[in-house]
């Protein structure tokens, strides 16, 4: 752990990966038994909020406001905290994450994919599914086809909906970072994967390989067509996606029907959820996959099975089954100190989507997903008092198997998710190969005096960001 002041806040980051790349180091004590945390999960989170006392006491007396914010990013995960310390919201810190990883990670997430979220509103203890999803464009496209931008319509309604600020402060920081920001070891590796598809695409050439090589950890990236329409988003909102000249240029670009771009809207719907006792975790629930009925059967019907065999049957539950390769995704995670709860993942279909670029626009065209393979969000929440116990979000690297997003955050951060020691968990629980990255935070509460304390937890492999940003109640 590493501890800092900035802007008068304390903020405190777990990562595998800082500005000098040298690994932060955690403590790491020996686990406890995998079987015996997954066994005690209900019952301990059960018992924390119970004890007399306890149920309306979220922070001690005086206490500064604590935040929690991880991003499979580094910048993105610094633009989150900076949103926080200006007063935003789960939703606001979430939104301007996203936008931001456009920029930083565009092999992943960009203005003409989508994703998903699992999102609770505190106040009214309340938990959803967002689901933006980019589809295929048209019923002959198929996943891998063209894609339905659902990113920017998604974004907004997560904002709109969870947050406190103006939209345009979401999307300022990105349109910042478009201009110049240095390459992050995540994207560096991307881009020297997926080199020789970029290579073949003029404009994705010039941006990304400037020399002939893919540009290094560190190297200065430049994107100012992406910037230009980054302005006209924060200018006009996601009109300029839908029903303006960014939607027109997509749609022309990728051979989508206009009127299907403008058409496009995400979706709200309520969460596949494990209830045990007073909380339960929240999985997405998309059409695609399994509901909540069905997810509940499988770990009532696993309940003597070892850990890992149960965490297969509630990934079968989630729709995580079949062959091949999940496409790429990426995901980010707050519990903000009113104790709402985000966490999202997002998917551009393949590293860098098709690998090619929208005319004048510096956005890579999107390739469609049926299915939410790419990442598993989830919560854990308290909706008697409106806690948030628990934030993860998996993904998938793209070439481990259609499973390995659910895997990820079932086999590793679940067990963890009342762990004392979640970066143990992580590097512990989890094979060098084991497919998928967990990052997430989680939180418990105690007993004896209500004090909530959480832990983050960012998948070395993912080099990964999490912080603690303590504000002023």
């Amino acid at each position: 752990m590493t501890e800092t002041s900035l802007l008068g806040l304390r903020t405190v980051s777990s990562s595998a990966h800082r500005g000098t790349g040298q690994p932060v180091k955690m403590p790491v004590r020996a686990p406890h038994s995998t079987r015996r945390i997954w066994q005690g999960l209900g019952a301990i989170a059960i018992a924390a909020s119970l004890v007399g006392g306890c149920v309306n006491t979220k922070y001690r007396t005086g206490a500064p406001a604590q935040n929690y914010i991880a991003a499979d990013e580094p910048r993105a995960a610094e633009i989150g905290r900076d949103i926080i310390a200006q007063g935003g919201k789960a939703g606001d810190a979430a939104a301007a994450m996203a936008m931001a990883m456009t920029v930083t990670l565009p092999s992943r997430v960009g203005m003409t994919g989508g994703g998903v979220c699992v999102v609770f509103d505190a106040a009214k203890k309340e938990t959803r599914t967002l689901d933006f999803l980019p589809r295929p464009a048209n019923s002959t496209a198929g996943a891998g086809g063209a894609a339905l931008p659902g990113f920017l319509r998604g974004v907004y309604a997560l904002q709109a909906s969870t947050g406190a600020m103006r939209w345009e402060q979401a999307v300022v920081p990105a349109e910042q970072l478009a201009r110049s920001t240095p390459v992050s070891r995540a994207l560096a590796r991307d881009l020297a994967d997926s080199a020789s598809r970029l290579s073949a695409d003029p404009e994705a050439r010039r941006v990304f390989l400037p020399t002939g090589a893919p540009l290094a950890e560190g190297a200065p990236l430049s994107q100012p067509e992406l910037a230009a329409s980054l302005s006209q988003v924060r200018r006009s909102g996601i009109a300029a996606m839908y029903g303006g000249p960014l939607g027109g240029a997509v749609a022309q670009a990728a051979a989508i029907d206009p009127a299907a771009v403008r058409g496009f809207q995400p979706r709200w719907t309520g969460t596949a959820a494990i209830p045990l006792g007073i909380v339960s975790m929240h999985f997405a629930q998309l059409p695609e996959t399994g509901n909540g009925a069905a997810l509940t059967a499988a770990w009532n019907d696993a309940a003597d099975l070892p850990s890992d065999q149960r965490a297969a049957r509630v990934a079968q539950a989630l729709g995580a089954t079949g062959s091949g390769a999940s496409a790429p995704g990426a995901g980010l995670v707050v519990i903000d100190h009113e104790e709402n709860g985000v966490a999202c993942s997002f998917t551009m279909g393949a590293p860098f989507g098709s690998g090619r670029m929208v005319p004048g626009t510096g956005l890579l065209a999107a390739r469609a997903v049926d299915g939410a393979g790419f990442g598993a969000p989830a919560l854990l929440t308290n909706a008697i008092v409106g806690r948030t116990q628990f934030a993860g979000a998996a993904s998938a690297a793209g070439n481990d198997g259609p499973a390995a997003a659910p895997a990820a955050l079932l086999t590793a951060a679940l067990p963890a998710a009342l762990d004392k020691e979640p970066g143990a968990a992580i590097r512990v629980s989890r094979a060098a190969n084991g497919p998928g990255r967990a990052t997430f935070v989680t939180c418990q509460t105690s007993m004896e005096s209500g004090w909530k304390e959480c832990q983050i937890a960012a998948d070395p492999r993912a080099h990964a960001l999490g912080m603690l940003v303590e504000t002023e109640r």
